[in-house]
């Protein structure tokens, strides 16, 4: 049995376990929305907290390197800002992703390694008898436009499917544009990601590949390796914030 699968056999129990209580905190969130008619709006929040209490603990995880991230795809996109990312043996195919109400074609963007300067990532919601949300989770140093080189963060294995990526590449190297999907290597990666490439497809491959100020809108990470978390931080805030409210929440 390989270690990817070990440790997916120690961490599968209690993943579904954490999702099956974060569904059901979802469930009666919406039970009580529905409810605000007959004077119950505030008991909402209570269940918000208990939710986001879970998420953190599941950071808190993540960033002690004892779980890996798989955000599966929902419906709406969330947004993902970095003030740089540093990244090698980087591939990109595209590919039909399944959503919740059917199928989008998406960009997939696989880093072997990586590391980012900032990070905030931003997730609007409309829950009823409340309004509109954002969670927003911050990490390493502040998402300000700026790099300073303090509380890097590092990625391996680290995967994500767009379909509206802006920044300024710089530093590419050993740029392959063209290439078979199907053919696309990753340096020492070996994994099933490579396998969703179809052949003759366009393929996307580069050795080094950084860019700076990173504007993305993401239906899904996949963290296969390890990642630290520097001064992780999740809020639930109102209305809908952006990439002009991250620096704020350092």
């Amino acid at each position: 049995m390989s270690r990817r699968a070990r440790r997916g056999q120690r961490t599968a129990g209690w993943s579904e376990r954490l999702a099956q209580r974060l569904s059901d905190h979802r469930s009666l969130m919406i039970a009580d929305a529905v409810s605000v008619r007959r004077g119950t709006r505030w008991r909402a929040l209570p269940l918000a907290t208990a939710a986001m209490t879970a998420l953190a603990v599941m950071f808190a995880l993540v960033a002690q390197n004892v779980l890996a991230v798989n955000f599966t795809s929902a419906n709406t996109p969330h947004q993902v800002y970095t003030d740089r990312i540093n990244g090698t043996d980087a591939a990109a195919y595209l590919k039909a992703q399944q959503l919740n109400n059917g199928q989008e074609a998406l960009a997939q963007f696989g880093f072997n390694q990586a590391t980012l300067n900032g990070l905030c990532l931003v997730a609007q919601q409309e829950i009823g008898g409340i309004g509109n949300v954002s969670m927003m989770i911050i990490a390493g140093e502040k998402v300000d436009g700026t790099v300073d080189g303090s509380d890097q963060i590092s990625a391996d294995q680290l995967f994500f499917a767009s379909k509206d990526l802006t920044g300024q590449g710089d530093q590419i190297a050993k740029l392959t544009l063209g290439q078979s999907a199907d053919t696309l290597g990753m340096g020492s990666y070996q994994g099933d990601w490579l396998d969703g490439g179809a052949p003759g497809a366009f393929g996307l491959q580069a050795k080094t590949m950084n860019i700076s100020h990173l504007d993305g809108e993401s239906y899904g990470i996949d963290l296969q390796g390890q990642i630290n978390l520097p001064k992780l931080r999740i809020k639930v805030l109102p209305g809908a914030k952006d990439q002009s409210d991250c620096a704020a929440q350092y």
